[in-house]
């Protein structure tokens, strides 16, 4: 109807695959534009429709309202334009390595290191001459004694793994890293490390003491535990059992139960050093071993001894009698003399001499030392040395000169007596 809006619907359809598509329309006199789906460029009585690319096939719906102004039949004329298209298809494609590298955190000296490389190809076409190649550190030797390995794992794969197992030995403490980097002819170049810890655990302890007590006496043993590792040791127990000959007198910090100290400590760090004392004493002479031992809860454990001789005291005897008694003035009686050694010991320069009074003159010696007679006087020479339980014999001859009670002594010195030992013998001589 003359004033009314009408609305006009066509299709764009592309037969082929084109691009810059473009529909226009001259609207006639009498005709008014009024809007569009898809909006449309107007110029004047021109109406502009910049569609663009379209795809084989593919159709767009489109609508013009316009208004009529005067009557008879208008005619509106659209016309397409568009120009045909080609596609090529690229693909663009990149190879993208990593890098995994693990093994041990932590092992000793000597042992083995395993480690193992892990190679992804996590790109979007094959990596081409794919090469891993290791640093050996200073601190880790492998069997071939070479310094640089090289593995050529060849072509990877979108998605392909590959993996590589070393075998190291361990020749030096400390953190040793070991780098591994991995090249390919068309992909960036990657690297990966893990270091692993050479560590040991190792504990020392010694024991000193003096060589020789007197029995009765005190021995005093210095104990020195050191952590010669590289780790912590924790709950350390140091325990000294005395021998059963002797007993503790003092063990400053320990807990004692009968012939055993125990020292006890939370923690000793890598290097650290303590010191403990012990106090033991014997009545019993002889050559006794006091064993220490320390234990903790990484297993380091270590072990001293300390030997002290513990001296006894010679006791020496000695005993006289005579073998005529009562004499007359000219007859002959002998002396004969006994020194025992009764202590635990040795003694050493065992001298013996004996001394006649007037009435009686000694006229001649034997025994288990040369005696010699001057004037009055017997000396025997010193016997060296003089064991535990032995007997030293001596015999002195005499002859009476005057009446008398005759009072012949014998005294004995040595190097551990103080005061020399004498004994008297009477004989009467008629």
């Amino acid at each position: 109807m003359l004033g009314d809006q009408y609305p006009l619907e066509f299709d764009i359809k592309a037969c082929d695959d084109v691009c810059d598509v473009v529909v226009v329309t001259h609207l006639p006199e009498g005709v008014t534009y009024v809007r569009s789906t898809p909006e449309a460029k107007v110029e004047g009585r021109r109406v502009v429709w910049n569609i663009g690319p379209m795809r084989k096939g593919e159709c767009r719906p489109a609508k013009l309202w316009v208004k009529c102004e005067c009557e008879g039949e208008l005619c509106a004329c659209f016309c397409a334009t568009a120009v045909p298209v080609r596609f090529c298809s690229l693909l663009c494609a990149k190879p993208v390595l990593t890098c995994e590298k693990c093994g041990p955190e932590e092992v000793c000296p000597g042992d083995a290191v395993h480690y193992t490389i892990t190679v992804t190809n996590r790109g979007s076409c094959t990596a081409e001459d794919v090469v891993v190649t290791d640093q050996v550190p200073d601190g880790l030797e492998h069997s071939s004694c070479l310094r640089t390995l090289t593995y050529k794992l060849g072509s990877l794969e979108p998605c392909q793994t590959k993996k590589i197992n070393l075998c190291f030995t361990a020749t030096k403490r400390g953190k040793i890293c070991n780098t591994a980097v991995v090249t390919a002819c068309n992909a960036d170049s990657v690297s990966c490390q893990w270091c692993t810890c050479v560590c040991c655990c190792a504990v020392d302890i010694t024991k000193t003491g003096p060589k020789e007590v007197m029995i009765g006496g005190k021995a005093d043993y210095q104990i020195t535990v050191t952590n010669q590792g590289d780790k912590s040791l924790t709950e350390v127990t140091v325990t000294d059992v005395a021998p059963n000959a002797t007993s503790i007198v003092s063990a400053q910090g320990a807990t004692v139960n009968g012939n055993q100290a125990v020292w006890r400590m939370k923690e000793m760090k890598p290097g650290e050093k303590a010191s403990f004392g012990l106090t033991l004493t014997t009545c019993t002479p002889g050559c006794f071993t006091n064993r220490v031992n320390v234990t903790d809860c990484q297993g380091c454990n270590a072990c001293a001894e300390f030997t002290t001789r513990w001296k006894g005291r010679p006791a020496l005897n000695v005993c006289m009698n005579d073998t005529e008694n009562p004499i007359c003035v000219g007859e002959t009686t002998s002396y004969v003399i006994t020194v025992v050694n009764q202590g635990q010991e040795s003694d050493s320069n065992v001298a013996v001499s004996v001394n006649f009074p007037s009435q009686i003159s000694p006229i001649g010696s034997t025994g288990d030392s040369q005696g010699t007679v001057s004037g009055q006087t017997v000396t025997f020479a010193p016997v060296q040395n003089v064991p535990p339980r032995s007997t030293l014999k001596y015999r002195v001859d005499a002859k009476g000169v005057s009446s008398g009670d005759a009072r012949v002594s014998v005294s004995v010195t040595s190097d551990t007596i103080k005061t020399q030992i004498t004994q008297q013998v009477s004989t009467i001589v008629n």
